[in-house]
């Protein structure tokens, strides 16, 4: 897992290029950085000095991964560097996921006693299950310690860590042991895990317009099982049961910038109730979408709404350029 995200790098990279090379050398190196050999070659010297200190850095080692966070909070502390430049790299931090004190960068507090550099495994002990079908599961002892176990079917998928801070198909198709040359099958299946003609169109229209195979963005997760329980939403209802309200699978789940997103495509049974061959607006149903949502966002999760007839408007092309702008990607 990468700590630090490309177009951070990039950022950063660029904005050094206001710079003069002792300044860049003294920064990268007060925070005990030495130059390496770069893969490529980029234009300008400055360019091509920053490339140099990034050879250097192993990206998904917590060490290296604060020694560059260090040399953002010792450009932030330069008073020959303007305050509006200072408030554009505490803009671009932020907006990765990084929390900004003053002048010092940290990557988000995680908390959890066995994997205490993967907020991931944090959030999802036992996996994240994926697919149409209801996942089989079991709790487990061993050592003296309860764990989640799945049984893998078919139809089913289940992502287990190297998430945070940003999740993309290549990333995807490499844990699943796949390559960009056999990865066909792969995204057949993904979009076959979805449930409606919509949720089809609006994967389809993602992964077409940002490429989502190939480049560094968000990979759209389909019918993500968020929460479930082992009986069945029938029998929770008929028992009375408050479980029967929580929201157990999403449409599709994304991660970036050590964030989670839910995104949500609703026909109209999610607004109103069918009389007959009428559908009526309905206050009840429509507010069981409200307390969704907010349930969700208190758990930390940003929502995302889109409606079925928004899709069959041809509105898709415009609504995933919202997304974006949404996950700011």
């Amino acid at each position: 897992m990468e700590y630090i995200s490309s177009a951070l790098r990039l950022e950063f990279r660029e904005f050094c290029v206001e710079l003069v090379l002792r300044q860049i050398d003294d920064m990268f190196q007060m925070a005990g950085i030495q130059p390496g050999q770069p893969e490529r070659v980029v234009s300008g010297a400055r360019r091509s000095r920053v490339e140099e200190y990034y050879a250097s850095i192993d990206w998904t080692n917590l060490t290296d991964t604060q020694k560059f966070l260090k040399v953002i909070g010792l450009v932030l502390s330069q008073s020959y560097i303007s305050d509006e430049r200072k408030e554009f790299i505490r803009n671009i931090c932020i907006k990765e996921g990084l929390i900004v004190e003053g002048e010092q960068i940290q990557l988000p507090q995680i908390t959890s006693p066995n994997e205490p550099d993967d907020l991931f495994m944090h959030q999802f002990p036992g996996g994240l299950p994926f697919g149409l079908v209801k996942p089989e599961f079991a709790v487990t002892a061993k050592e003296g310690k309860q764990s989640l176990k799945f049984e893998l079917k078919s139809g089913i998928g289940i992502i287990w860590r190297g998430v945070y801070p940003n999740f993309d198909f290549p990333t995807f198709q490499t844990a699943c042991g796949i390559n960009s040359e056999t990865n066909l099958a792969l995204k057949k299946a993904l979009l076959a895990m979805n449930q409606t003609e919509s949720e089809k169109i609006f994967f389809q229209s993602y992964a077409k317009h940002f490429g989502m195979a190939d480049n560094h963005i968000p990979m759209l997760i389909p019918q993500a099982w968020i929460q479930w329980h082992s009986s069945s939403k029938k029998v929770l209802q008929a028992s009375g049961s408050s479980l029967a309200k929580e929201l157990y699978r999403v449409d599709f789940v994304a991660f970036w910038n050590n964030h989670r997103y839910a995104i949500l495509i609703d026909d109209i049974s999610h607004y109103a109730i069918k009389h007959g061959n009428q559908w009526i607006a309905d206050e009840e149903t429509y507010s069981k979408r409200l307390e969704e949502d907010r349930k969700l966002q208190v758990e930390g999760w940003n929502i995302f709404r889109v409606s079925n007839w928004e899709v069959r408007q041809n509105k898709v092309s415009e609504i995933v350029i919202d997304l974006q702008k949404f996950i700011g990607f």
